[in-house]
Order: C-alpha cells, then structure tokens, then sequence
C-alpha cells in the first residue's frame, strides 16, 4: 500500500506541475504582446484627435469663436480696392457713352427744332352752315384744336367740355390773348354741316365745328398724325377709336404742343398762358 501511495502523490504532483507551465505564457509570448498593447492607440486619443476643433478657422460666428491672432479677410484695403475698381469701370462706361452720343450727333446733324405737326387744311364751317374754312382764317389767334365726332358717347363730350373750361380760364387774365376753341370731325360720312353745327353750340359759343369730304378731313387729322378707326363695318351703328388730345396752335397759324386726356382744364389753362407769355 506504501508503494501504491507513493506513486499516487507522484503522478498528482506532475499533473499540477503541467498544468502550471500550460497556463503561464513564455517569455517572448508576453514580450510580443506588451509590444501590440504599447503600438496601438488608445480609443481616447484617437477619438480626441478625431474629433479635436482646428486652429485654422477662416471665420468666426462670434466673439470668442475665432482664435486669437485670426485675420478677417475682408479688410478695408480689399474694400477700397473694391470701390476703386467699380468707379473706374463706371467712369469708363460713362465715357464711352458719351462719346456714342456726340458720334451720334455728328452723323445726324442739328434739329431743325420745330415738330414735323401741324399744317394747313381746308373743311367746311358748320357754325356758317358750311362756309368754307381754312387754318388762314385762325391767324393772328391762337387756337386749341381736338379731332373727335358728334356720336362719341362720353370722351368728346368730356374733353370738349375741359377745353370750354380752359378757354375761359384763359380769357380771365388780362395778359392773355384770344384762343379760338376748334372742333375737327374724324367721321364726315355721319357728322353732317347741321349735326356738327347743333353739336359744338352744347358746349362752348364760340366753338369752331368743321367737317367736310372724307378725304378732307382725313387730310387734316394727317396734318396733326390723329389717329382714328372705326371700330364696326356697320355704316351706321359703329364707334370711332382716336387719340385723345387738344393741340394749341400760335397766331402764325404754327403747331406749338398738345395736351393729353391727364390734363385738368385748370392745368392747360395754365400751361397755354405760360406758351402765350413764352412766344409773346
């Protein structure tokens, strides 16, 4: 039994001395692994350098958020040379628009400086139950002339009445000279010597109506480039479309300018005492 326990205790004994060796690493096992452990970085520095804010930032939202020693780049020599750049580039152009201008004026010559308007014409005077009429009579008076017809339902009505207004307010001032009110019709096939002569006594006594052949009147509204056109092929029933405006003509018997439907009769008024005062 002696020897059977003797040899018990020896087995066990160099059962736990293999199992110590297995379990503890060699020497150069563990020198290898030190060195992987030392090489790696740790999550923490990788993750701060990552994640670390740049001391480079171009621009800072605010104060603080720019590092100190930043430079803006704009700066005030970049913005003066900003506007030094675009008031030569301003320059130059208006330059060269000039010199467009006086090439300009050079090939076209002077202005004759009077308006290619205005004219003589021969019609019929209603108001003398068709006498005949020419601009000659109107010399030595100014005159306010408007092209229009008898069956305008509401423009002529209202400009005629404007220019008896304006007249009289010409009249009131005692520097101002005689306006003669003239009414020029655009459609002769309807507006015959008695409906013109019956039409101009509703709005002014002194008011001038003429009418006459188709080709005469449509000769007279060229003179003044009136535009007008029937609106129907109907030849009775239609309107007539035109230009809205009254035309003052000098004791010369000479266009001098217009006024458009904008114009109160206090403000022509006003506006052909300032021409009677200017032409003299």
């Amino acid at each position: 039994m002696r020897g059977v326990g003797a040899r018990w205790l020896a087995r066990r004994a160099a059962g736990a001395a293999s199992r110590t060796a297995r379990a503890a690493p060699s020497d150069e096992a563990a020198t290898s692994s030190l060195s992987r452990v030392s090489a790696a970085p740790s999550f923490a520095a990788s993750r701060g350098r990552a994640f670390a804010p740049s001391r480079a930032r171009a621009f800072a939202s605010g104060p603080g958020d720019a590092p100190a020693g930043a430079r803006n780049p704009i700066g005030w020599k970049s913005l003066a040379l900003t506007f030094a750049t675009g008031g030569g580039l301003l320059y130059a152009f208006e330059a060269q628009r000039a010199r467009r201008l006086d090439a300009l004026q050079q090939t076209v010559g002077p202005s004759a400086g009077r308006a290619a308007l205005g004219g003589h014409f021969a019609l019929r005077c209603a108001n003398a139950d068709g006498a005949p009429f020419n601009t000659a009579d109107l010399k030595g008076k100014y005159a306010l002339l408007y092209f229009g017809f008898t069956m305008c339902p509401d423009i002529c009505p209202d400009e005629l009445e404007k220019m008896a207004e304006a007249v009289n307010l010409v009249r009131k001032s005692a520097a101002a000279e005689p306006v003669v009110p003239v009414f020029v019709s655009i459609d002769p096939e309807r507006d015959t010597v008695p409906r013109v002569k019956a039409y101009v006594k509703e709005f002014h006594p002194d008011l001038i109506g003429l009418t006459g052949s188709v080709e005469a009147c449509k000769e007279a509204a060229k003179k003044y480039k009136v535009y007008y056109h029937k609106t129907s092929d109907d030849a009775d029933d239609y309107l007539v479309d035109h230009s809205i405006i009254m035309y003052l003509v000098d004791k010369r018997g000479d266009f001098v300018t217009f006024y458009g439907k904008n114009y109160t009769a206090e403000e022509m008024a006003n506006a052909i005492l300032e021409q009677m005062k200017r032409l003299g």
